[in-house]
Order: structure tokens, then sequence, then C-alpha cells
């Protein structure tokens, strides 16, 4: 198991959507003026944006208003990796406590795409919106990086999601780890080298 990183926003926000914290039609936040380190992080989100430019602030946002009690129940529910937010609402899924294996990820992914988590199927369906990436004319690809950083280095490197298809739905998550280099972007490249190669995405 590893820590989650960005990838766990995914949770975040179905969980802020069943609570009726955000809505499919009302899930913007306003930016508190804060520079961020990042450009896209300096404006005023909403639920699209805020997952494709992987906007900290928005999720941390929407886990303060969750709270730490439905936050443990939600995932005790989905059966969330080693279920452990005990470093801190703002940290825990960002190297810190909460740790999943690759495995569980795709077994929660396919829980997603299927729309069989324990959710209402408009905010799955929400949500599987605000992940996708591209489509190659015969499938779509949905997905979401993450990138672990340790003392200026990135260790920690996910890229997960899923494809749907007229084959079927197909899900993934690549993870690696390093002394640095390791980046989302990077896990990102190799899940598509390899679902290319077994003709799943982006292939002829």
């Amino acid at each position: 198991r590893y820590s989650p990183d960005s990838t766990y926003k995914i949770y975040t926000a179905l969980f802020a959507l069943e609570s009726g914290i955000i809505t499919p039609q009302s899930s913007g936040l306003s930016w508190d003026g804060s520079a961020y380190p990042f450009e896209s992080w300096n404006r005023d989100q909403d639920l699209d944006s805020a997952m494709k430019n992987s906007v900290n602030w928005y999720f941390q946002k929407l886990d303060a208003e969750l709270c730490v009690d439905n936050v443990g129940r939600y995932l005790k529910q989905i059966s969330y990796g080693n279920q452990d937010i005990s470093g801190g609402m703002t940290q825990y899924w960002l190297e810190s406590s909460l740790k999943i294996s690759p495995l569980e990820q795709v077994k929660l992914l396919a829980g997603l795409s299927g729309h069989t988590l324990p959710f209402s199927d408009n905010g799955m369906k929400t949500v599987q919106n605000a992940l996708f990436l591209s489509s190659d004319g015969a499938s779509s690809l949905y997905g979401k990086t993450g990138t672990g950083t340790v003392d200026g280095k990135n260790t920690n490197g996910w890229f997960i999601g899923f494809i749907e298809s007229v084959h079927g739905p197909y899900s993934f998550a690549v993870h690696i780890s390093g002394e640095d280099g390791a980046t989302g972007v990077k896990a990102g490249e190799i899940a598509l080298d390899i679902l290319k190669a077994k003709k799943l995405y982006g292939g002829n």
C-alpha cells in the first residue's frame, strides 16, 4: 500500500456529492486569494476544473466540510485501503497516514465505472465526467494522476482510471516509486503505453 496522493480526490468528490456539500449543478468554491504554487489554482474552481488541475485547496475545503467522522464512515463503507486518517484532515491523503494498493484502487474504480459503489448514480456519473480525459473514437479514457513529494523529490507516482468501450469497461492502476522523478505524469505515460500495447486504447 502507498499514499494515494491526488488520486484520492476522486473519493473526496464522491463523498461531498453524496453529502450534498456540492451538487452536480453547483460545485463552485471561491478562491481565498492565497498565492499557490500553480497558477491554475489561483482562481475560483468547480469540480471539473479542480479535478483537471488537481487543485488541493478545493478538495481540502470539501474535507473540512465533510468532517472527520463522515470521512471515516465513507472510507469504511467502501473499504478504502487502510482507512487511516490519523494524519490530519488536510494531509492524511498526502504522503501521510492513508494508504492503498494498486489492486484496491482497481476494484474501487470498477465500482465507480460500473456504478456499484454505495453512492447515487448521479454522483458517480458526475465524478466520472470530471475524470474524462480523451477519446480515440472507439474508446473513452477516464483517469487521475497523483504525485507524492517528500523533501522536494517526487517519490510516488500514480495514474489510475478506466476505459469505456464497446468491449466493456477496463479499470487500471499504475504505481511507480523511486528516489526522484516518480510522477503521475510518468505513470500516465507508462499506462498509455500498456493500454495501447493491449489494444485497449489509442491503437488501431
